[in-house]
């Protein structure tokens, strides 16, 4: 009997070690141009629907400190707190097929840590080489 009582802390234990460990990495996205607070929760609203995105982001509305005039918070960026399992491709065309469904000339930017990007409208594989060049710089 005390066999079947330390039988499943080995497994987990073993389990455990051979566990990777996952590393987490925030994006900041920001939407400039004419109506960019809708726009900005138009696509907050598009990456909390695709499946992709998150099953391996946390996707959030941010705000910046308030400047002095300001009637409280200004959301003016999407964190998305991202996992090595998110997929590069479905990334960019879910940013890319968002961006298409818009009416307004809109620029779509994202950074991480120090370093920004501007994403071009329309291309999906640009897009993609964007976001991989953005994700190896550490």
């Amino acid at each position: 009997m005390l066999y079947a009582i330390e039988w499943p802390y080995a497994v987990v234990a073993s389990f455990s070690s051979v566990v990777p460990e996952v590393k987490m990495v925030t994006l900041n996205i920001r939407v400039t141009g004419l109506g960019s607070d809708e726009e900005l929760r138009s696509l907050y609203d598009w990456l909390l629907r695709e499946p992709r995105v998150r099953q391996h982001a946390q996707v959030r509305l941010a705000s910046r400190e308030p400047r002095p005039g300001d009637m409280g918070d200004v959301l003016d960026l999407i964190t998305l707190l991202v996992t090595t399992g998110l997929q590069l491709p479905s990334l960019a065309t879910s940013l890319t097929v968002w961006r298409s469904t818009r009416r307004r000339k809109l620029q779509l930017t994202i950074q991480k840590g120090d370093v920004t990007i501007t994403i071009p409208e329309g291309d999906a594989e640009t897009a993609l080489k964007m976001l991989e060049a953005l994700m190896d710089e550490d």
